[in-house]
């Protein structure tokens, strides 16, 4: 069970979240993250972060942040049940704030990565080729096909001096047709998987499972925020 719910968690495509949701989650973030001074919003707002991370490249000082903040939040507990009233500035104030800027770097990195690469593929993905059927594909494609291979096969017999009717020229046009028919199948076959291998990356616009979770991640954190004082 553990080992399937890791799994179903590790495979998470954050490249199909919805990326004007994604753009638009900035908001409800920065609102969570100004107004909400909760530790346990704070808290939220980390592992939000830290998800989002696991399933983004590595990058060395991301994961510096990624390892630091923790620390520093767990710090800024300790302080906050300490008797701070010898020192003449509000240094919780300062920690606060200082956590709070991180975290909004640390979110703006993120989506940065994501709608980076997830624009560059579905800019190559969605002209490449439009819907077809099989069939469609080798109707409108059969005469090109057949009047490259039939201008080959006329040079061919002109060069060699074959004459129209003989054996040798039945011979060679049953091979075109043959050519003909097995070019067109390998060119339907490849546009057809090529087709659908990009199909993933022109469905990313869909409002899926994976969309609705993540702007409900942020919905749930905003209303902590003025629920939770």
């Amino acid at each position: 069970m553990l080992k399937k719910i890791k799994m179903s968690h590790d495979n998470i495509d954050l490249e199909d979240l919805n990326i004007i949701l994604l753009l638009l989650s900035i908001i409800p973030y920065f609102i969570s993250l100004i107004y909400g001074n909760n530790i346990i919003v704070i808290i939220l707002l980390y592992l939000l972060n830290f998800e989002l991370f696991y399933h983004l490249k590595k990058i060395k000082w991301i994961s510096f942040l990624n390892y630091i903040l923790p620390i520093i939040i767990i710090g800024y507990i300790f302080l906050s049940y300490l008797d701070l009233s010898f020192i003449q500035f509000d240094i919780l104030k300062i920690v606060n704030y200082f956590i709070k800027f991180i975290l909004g770097i640390y979110y703006l990195v993120n989506v940065f990565l994501i709608v980076k690469d997830r624009k560059i593929k579905y800019i190559k993905g969605r002209n490449r080729l439009h819907s077809h059927t099989l069939n469609e594909l080798r109707k409108s494609n059969i005469n090109k096909f057949y009047k490259n291979n039939l201008e080959y096969q006329e040079k061919y017999m002109n060069d060699l001096g074959i004459k129209n009717g003989s054996d040798y020229y039945k011979v060679i046009n049953n091979n075109v047709k043959n050519k003909t028919i097995n070019e067109l199948e390998e060119y339907v076959t490849l546009n057809y998987l090529r087709f659908y291998k990009n199909k993933k990356y022109n469905k990313r616009n869909v409002f899926d499972k994976l969309n609705i979770v993540f702007i409900g991640i942020h919905v749930i954190i905003l209303l902590l925020v003025f629920l939770v004082r």
